[in-house]
């Protein structure tokens, strides 16, 4: 199977994990949060939410989706390249993680180096669960799925992968998720005189993104199910 071919089958399921996250975010929330800080920003931001979601929070998703396709490419590599060890990608696949690029600096010494192992076995599965994929000699994903797989194994690959909350609700504490708001720019007018905003919606996110999960996977399984019937 080509690696794009692999590349668009995950794709797929990543943007719809996108949307669904969209969809779950409660923006509201988040800003409740911070207005109560007293910030004038953050009040008038949450009587004006919708353009906030359309203009910060999906692009702010989108953002997010592109770095886990960006990361996914030293992963594909590594699956690509049966004859190289895992530690010659170590590097450049955490240097694109978007949790370990979300760490908090408070977390150090041996936490931090047991995030980073649990980050990279993570990715490791990934590339080793896929490689079968990418050998396969079919370039529709679901052929070369069944192809690959038992559907016990494909449901299994679809499980442990699909949930890429995993790290984040296992380390809550761990991870700092922000965005940064400039009032300006979303509502105009007056509001360009209100001072940019910092909130931080790592607990949104997480549900959001638990909330995404359980509707995305058992897609994702219905999917295998119907590929594995034919």
């Amino acid at each position: 199977m080509t690696r794009r071919a692999v590349e668009d089958g995950f794709e797929t399921y990543l943007s719809d994990l996108v949307d669904e996250t969209y969809a779950a975010f409660d923006v509201a929330a988040v800003l409740r949060g911070a207005r109560s800080g007293g910030s004038r920003a953050a009040s008038k931001l949450l009587k004006n939410s919708d353009p906030l979601e359309r203009h910060v929070v999906r692009p702010k998703l989108r953002e997010y989706q592109r770095t886990l396709l960006h990361q996914f490419d030293p992963v594909l590599d590594y699956a690509a390249d049966r004859g190289a060890s895992f530690e010659a990608y170590e590097d450049e696949i955490l240097d694109r993680d978007l949790y370990w690029n979300a760490l908090r600096p408070s977390v150090h010494g041996e936490r931090r180096d047991a995030i980073r192992q649990r980050l990279l076995d993570r990715q490791r599965a990934f590339g080793d669960d896929i490689a079968p994929l990418v050998a396969a000699d079919s370039d529709d994903f679901w052929t070369a799925v069944v192809a690959t797989y038992d559907y016990d194994r494909a449901v299994d690959v679809v499980e442990d992968h699909f949930e890429f909350s995993t790290p984040l609700r296992d380390e809550r504490d761990a991870f700092a998720f922000e965005l940064e708001i400039d009032p300006g720019e979303v509502l105009g007018g007056l509001a360009r005189a209100l001072p940019s905003l910092s909130v931080e919606f790592t607990d949104e996110a997480a549900r959001a993104m638990r909330r995404a999960e359980q509707r995305v996977i058992p897609q994702a399984k219905a999917d295998a199910e119907r590929a594995f019937g034919d």
